[in-house]
């Protein structure tokens, strides 16, 4: 089996559930990569798929024909053919449905798989409806990553019978528990700080909690962007600046570590302005797996990977008073995020685990070989 994976950047510091993704097919196929735009443009080392006479001349005519035109084609096609791929797997939506025309042409079966913004976010729902639908009629299968995003691609047109929800997944053996009841206040958040991600929320339902416990403290890693600057106004306002903990962006060891020794995990995810949801976040499936107690919304994959009282409590969207009410919970009974953490763990290793799901969609990939021939 040979598989051509298709992402838009090559190290997204945010992505490494694609990298995941990557390692874990490489081991059942023999895996090839393209990357660099939503039509990508580079092959894994960095070379590109076209001539550079045709990438320039494709860069010149771009506005005026799309992504898609002969010249850009011709180096995607080029790379298909001369590795001999069976089956491409591109990751989002709109980079997939700029597959099609060179899959098609080909005779390749083609797996979009859709992780958030890309099947919910307004502008691109409208930019990409003519070609969503002929994603959605030429695709193999479609893979989702939460049962509301599948609800959501069916409503865009999808068949149904073509979509498999399938969340990224976690390693259980990276993000392990400590099995002893914390002692110290710690309170954990992890992802970018973008209008879905919910920061500010978060921040108000930890100021609350503060005027109870005042010895706690939030720890918020992601890159230093987006409502980095409002959060810091917000926190300044609050007057909590010690503590409150930005660490900017760590690798997954580090977050890993911090988890271990967190008491809770907290995210307020919510629908941004622009529609823009979550599908299954990784840092809530990795807080799962790490034994942690999770303080969430009712939004998304989330949903499915917290049990509301079981392994967390997940509150309405922007409810950051009822947030601050279950975080102030977790603290008067740290031995309930023991207990918590303990079913959490549970729950993802039977719904979540990383191997399981990448085998889920390398069988996929094996179908959807079979269904062409």
């Amino acid at each position: 089996m040979r598989i051509c994976i298709t992402r838009t950047v090559k190290h997204a510091y945010s992505e490494t559930f694609i990298r995941d993704q990557i390692n874990g097919l490489s081991k059942l196929a023999d895996v090839h990569t393209v990357h660099s735009g939503r039509f990508p443009e580079k092959s894994e080392n960095g070379e590109l798929l076209s001539p550079k006479l045709y990438w320039l001349i494709h860069k010149l005519i771009k506005t005026f024909t799309g992504r898609n035109n002969y010249f850009s084609n011709y180096g995607v096609k080029r790379f298909l053919k001369s590795n001999k791929i069976d089956v491409v797997i591109s990751n989002y939506g709109t980079s997939a449905s700029h597959m099609v025309p060179v899959c098609k042409a080909l005779n390749i079966p083609l797996i979009p798989i859709f992780h958030g913004h890309d099947a919910t976010d307004k502008k691109y729902l409208s930019k990409y409806k003519t070609k969503y639908t002929k994603l959605f009629e030429y695709a193999a299968f479609i893979i989702v990553v939460s049962e509301e995003m599948k609800n959501g691609i069916i409503s865009l047109g999808a068949n149904p019978n073509k979509i498999k929800v399938i969340p990224c997944g976690v390693n259980p053996e990276k993000f392990q528990p400590g099995n002893e009841v914390k002692k110290d206040k710690n309170f954990l958040a992890v992802g970018r700080l973008t209008p879905k991600k919910g920061p500010l929320y978060t921040i108000k339902a930890f100021n609350k909690l503060l005027q109870v416990h005042p010895d706690a403290t939030l720890t918020i890693v992601g890159k230093k962007d987006g409502l980095y600057e409002e959060c810091l106004n917000l926190i300044e306002t609050l007057n909590i600046q010690k503590s409150v903990i930005f660490t900017g962006i760590l690798n997954q060891d580090e977050i890993a570590e911090l988890m271990r020794s967190s008491l809770a995990f907290v995210q307020h995810s919510v629908t941004a302005p622009n529609g823009d949801m979550e599908g299954t976040p990784v840092s809530i499936m990795e807080a799962g797996a790490s034994g942690l107690a999770i303080i969430s919304t009712l939004h998304g994959g989330i949903k499915d990977a917290v049990i509301h009282s079981e392994s967390g409590y997940l509150v309405q969207e922007r409810d950051s008073e009822a947030m601050g009410d279950y975080m102030i919970e977790i603290c008067n009974s740290p031995d309930l995020s023991l207990k918590f953490g303990k079913k959490g763990r549970e729950h993802i290793l039977e719904n979540y685990n990383q191997e399981k799901q990448i085998s889920k969609i390398y069988n996929l990939a094996v179908n959807a070989k079979k269904k062409m021939s």
